[in-house]
């Protein structure tokens, strides 16, 4: 067996003091330590990705589980969201609004407002409904939403579209604009000048409720 090498490299020193602590603490070696971040960094570059990438996804996983999200096939999805959409248009619409309002208040409570709609954002993308092309854009106080996926059902395209208004009004914007089609969103939402009357906001503290999200 080849002896493996060991070579000297130069690290920031804050970097340093912060992974000597860690190791301290865990009773590993500073060798075995280093060893490990290489290895995983060499992994995730096969992977044709990075430790930043993946570390960013696993933080979405895990505030998508605080914020109630739950992971279903998409196929499951489909079925369920055509069955409701013949059956009962109308009570699905409601609660996939009622949805999105509970997924905004969560947001707040968790995020300040400077960061919430990029948190939306990101979550909608990466966690929610990866396939879908969607930009959040911020002019003063007014948002524009855009929203393109060509294979959306026309069901679907509905359900994300009372999903993000219920998000929205949680956030305290009014929608101005709204073009629904199948495959494509499009909105724009103002910043409210009033802040939400006790009994919208006792509406929206009883919105709880489970978000499932597509493994599409």
């Amino acid at each position: 067996m080849t002896k493996k090498g060991r070579k000297l490299i130069l690290v920031r020193k804050d970097l340093l003091e912060k992974a000597a602590s860690i190791t301290a603490k865990e009773g590993r070696t500073m060798f075995a330590f280093t060893n490990e971040i290489f290895e995983n960094a060499i992994k995730a570059h096969d992977m044709e990705t990075t430790l930043e990438e993946i570390i960013e996804l696993y933080s979405y996983i895990v505030l998508g589980k605080t914020v109630g999200l739950a992971i279903l096939p998409s196929a499951l999805i489909d079925y369920m969201l055509n069955e409701l959409y013949r059956s009962d248009t109308e009570d699905l619409m409601a609660e996939a609004r009622k949805s999105g309002v509970w997924f905004g208040k969560s947001l707040l409570v968790k995020f300040s407002k400077e960061r919430v709609l990029n948190i939306l954002q990101e979550l909608i993308k990466k966690y929610i409904w990866h396939s879908l092309d969607l930009s959040i854009t911020e002019r003063d106080e007014t948002v524009d939403l855009r929203c393109i996926s060509p294979t959306l059902s026309q069901e679907k395209t509905q359900v994300i579209s009372e999903f993000i208004k219920g998000a929205f009004d949680a956030l305290n914007y009014k929608l101005v604009k709204d073009n629904c089609f199948r495959g494509i969103i499009s909105m724009t939402f103002r910043l409210s000048s009033t802040k939400p009357s006790v009994e919208e906001d006792k509406i929206r503290s009883d919105s709880s409720i489970q978000v499932y999200v597509s493994t599409e």
